[in-house]
């Protein structure tokens, strides 16, 4: 009789046991799907960093044409030099340019030179994995950022100094 007891096979053992198998299949599947994240992640950190060089050298470009000498009155410049307005004036401190991992524009602002040196700060970022985006102080022209700018939410991004020259 003791032995028959023994060997009952209960419902909450069944349960206990599937409760088990779950947990333990979460933990280990857990660092593949953060790996799969992380990847997306490193992705767009990289591909932001090279948008922000772009904008850099479109800035450069900028900068080079408007140390162009200026037309002499009455005078001429030689046929492969194009007088321009001021080119710098002309290019926007905010925008957006190429596109993340989830399908989303990158967003650059060129922040103000507090130094006044000839470094350029460029912060690009994407709105991450939720297409979002949660760092308004950023994206706002009239919100003044000083220092090291934050990201909010899942955004995700980088800050470039650079010269100019």
């Amino acid at each position: 009789m003791k032995h028959e007891k023994k060997q009952e096979f209960k419902s909450s053992g069944v349960l206990t046991l599937l409760g088990l198998v779950g947990f333990s299949a979460t933990i280990i599947a857990s660092p593949w799907n953060q790996s799969a994240q992380d990847a997306e992640t490193k992705a767009a950190l990289q591909k932001a960093e090279v948008v922000g060089y772009q904008v850099v050298q479109i800035y450069r470009e900028a900068t080079k044409v408007s140390a162009l000498p200026k037309v002499p009155s009455g005078g001429r410049l030689p046929a492969s030099v194009a007088p321009a307005a001021e080119p710098l004036d002309s290019l926007r401190e905010t925008g957006t340019m190429g596109t993340d991992p989830w399908g989303q524009p990158y967003h650059y602002r060129v922040l103000p030179n507090a130094e006044r040196s000839s470094n350029i700060r460029i912060v690009v970022w994407s709105s991450g994995p939720n297409s979002k985006v949660e760092s308004k102080a950023l994206e706002d022209e009239n919100t003044k950022v000083t220092g090291q700018p934050s990201f909010g939410g899942d955004d995700v991004g980088v800050v470039l100094s650079m010269t100019q020259n």
